[in-house]
């Protein structure tokens, strides 16, 4: 993922239990972006932290994950997003990654449903939007991937608790963990 291109500048906060990339997307609007890496806990004496990304406000020092800006820029945010993670492994040797979409909250749908466009009927299409395309990425480019990652899958059971397994290409999963594979 170090390797990405047409990438925007970062500005790096890192703390004890906390790491974050500040850029600004440029399209439609300026729009102060943030990819924040939060400890969420241990698993097997490792730490596992979050990746979280969205709008961010500066007055209230807050990330706005329920907003989709749609500022024309999709690729290069997304480009920015993961090219943080070589870095997050770098001041977090050890640790697992675990990656899920704000929009996989069982609540999501019945919210998305007030102000959603799409009127959808049964199923909610932006439910799970955000880690489908995280997965689809893996997929796409899963063998240079695990050359230096190891990958695995969650599915929530009806606690809403999160079931780990080796990651199979395609397979539909709430979550993914990635851990940096030792070189």
């Amino acid at each position: 993922m170090s390797h990405l291109k047409d990438i925007y500048e970062l500005q790096e906060d890192k703390s004890i239990l906390n790491l974050k990339f500040f850029f600004i997307s440029k399209g439609r609007q300026d729009v102060v972006k943030v990819v924040q890496y939060a400890f969420v806990q241990k698993l097997n004496g490792r730490n596992v932290y979050n990746l979280g990304f969205d709008d961010y406000d500066l007055d209230n020092d807050v990330i706005i994950d329920h907003i989709n800006t749609n500022n024309g820029d999709a690729y290069k945010v997304f480009n920015t997003i993961l090219s943080t993670i070589p870095g997050f492994f770098k001041s977090y040797d050890g640790s697992i990654l675990m990656v899920q979409g704000s929009d996989g909250r069982p609540e999501f749908p019945e919210h998305c449903r007030l102000t959603c466009r799409k009127k959808c009927l049964n199923e909610c299409k932006n439910h799970n939007r955000r880690i489908t395309i995280y997965r689809g990425y893996i997929n796409k480019h899963y063998e240079a991937l695990t050359t230096e990652y190891h990958f695995f899958g969650g599915k929530k059971d009806q606690a809403q608790h999160i079931l780990l397994e080796p990651y199979e290409r395609y397979k539909t999963y709430d979550s993914v963990f990635i851990f940096q594979k030792k070189i």
